[in-house]
């Protein structure tokens, strides 16, 4: 019998791409409009919009968990073409769930063992045993996973598909129930280093675009069961509206790294030069460091402060002024050709008589900078 595509889990014969190629893929929430996507090999993309849009159904899709049609190619291997596909097990990826989905009747150390144990791309001991200790799962080994609370069932959850090292990484809200000051210290760091080590596809869906802003250059758009091919953070951050009235803001913004001296982390932003401490990722010099400031841990003065105990002082130009609702005025601000905000109260922008196209100096701790 004459067979006119090619069998599944076979290598293809195109070599233009080696990453993720998706093609008319339709299930029953959007046959009126089929999801096309290309992905590079490695590199970690965010996968947001507004809740019932369509993500987990993406994602179930390309696992082979989620009857569909069209065509998906992963390393120039067919998982699914038409409507016949190749079965998950086989197709080299994880698949992280919200709701842990953990091995029950064992321990935590028989989960991250057996994802271990059956990973294509095996860590080395001292590898796992690091990110034993930034997950601070080590003291939980030998606990029951009945046992644990939902934040210590979802870092383990994200710990065992870690170990297991797939080349396609697929995350569905890994971290929502994890202590927000923990991911952002801890976790999110250790995560970056980790796939700059051991490169991947990651794609990491969240409604939390502050994890997304850390980890991410890039961002699939889900709206409407509509996909949008992979668009910059700023446009993502303006979907999302994160500056609506009354929400906090927090502002990706990216330096490059000086030194690391007496527990200060010094960046070079635009020649200035501001400092970060409580810093979990390992950095060198001349790397690019991406971190988050909250719009309301920084002040404005209209002449450079003198000596102060806060270390980051920062010349910047207000591009323009927005009323909040709660009395207070959001500032968007200028610095280095990064775009960040800062949120005042209405009686400080009157007694400055802050005016837009003017310089000011932009004034925050270094504990300030979040994600480093």
């Amino acid at each position: 019998m004459d067979i006119t595509f090619p069998l599944f889990g076979t290598t293809t014969a195109t070599s233009d791409s080696c990453g993720l190629s998706v093609e008319g893929l339709e299930t029953s929430l959007n046959t009126a409009n089929p999801w096309q996507l290309s992905l590079p090999a490695t590199g970690v993309f965010g996968l947001t919009g507004p809740s019932g849009s369509g993500k987990s159904t993406l994602l179930a899709a390309l696992a082979g968990l989620r009857r569909c049609r069209g065509d998906i190619t992963f390393a120039n291997t067919v998982w699914q073409r038409g409507r016949r596909a190749l079965a998950t097990h086989k197709r080299a990826l994880s698949l992280g769930f919200q709701d842990s989905r953990l091995f029950a009747g064992q321990s935590v150390a028989d989960n991250l063992a057996l994802a271990r144990n059956y990973s294509r791309r095996p860590l080395p001991a001292e590898e796992c045993e690091q990110l034993l200790r930034a997950f601070g799962i080590a003291p939980l080994l030998h606990q029951p996973i009945e046992l644990l609370s939902g934040g210590e069932a979802q870092r383990v959850a994200l710990l065992r598909q870690l170990f297991h090292n797939a080349s396609l990484q697929l995350f569905d809200e890994p971290l929502s129930a994890v202590d927000r000051a923990q991911v952002l210290r801890c976790l999110l760091p250790t995560l970056r280093d980790f796939w700059a080590r051991y490169p991947a596809l990651v794609i990491w869906t969240s409604h939390d675009f502050d994890e997304i802003q850390l980890l991410a250059q890039r961002c699939l758009w889900m709206e409407s069961a509509g996909l949008s091919a992979p668009l910059s953070l700023g446009e993502v951050a303006r979907r999302l509206d994160t500056n609506t009235v009354g929400d906090s803001c927090r502002s990706r913004i990216e330096a490059r790294v000086e030194s690391l001296q007496d527990g200060l982390l010094s960046l070079d932003l635009g020649g200035v030069f501001i400092y970060a401490d409580r810093v979990t990722g390992h950095y060198s010099k001349g790397d690019t460091a991406a971190f988050l400031l909250e719009a309301g841990d920084i002040s404005l003065s209209v002449e450079k402060p003198g000596l102060s105990s806060i270390l980051n002082c920062l010349p910047v130009a207000l591009i323009e002024k927005q009323n909040l609702t709660d009395g207070r005025i959001r500032l968007r601000l200028i610095a280095a050709e990064q775009v960040f905000y800062a949120d005042i109260s209405r009686l400080s922008c009157e007694r400055l008589q802050l005016r837009e196209d003017t310089t000011y100096f932009a004034q925050f701790k270094a504990g300030s900078l979040a994600g480093l």
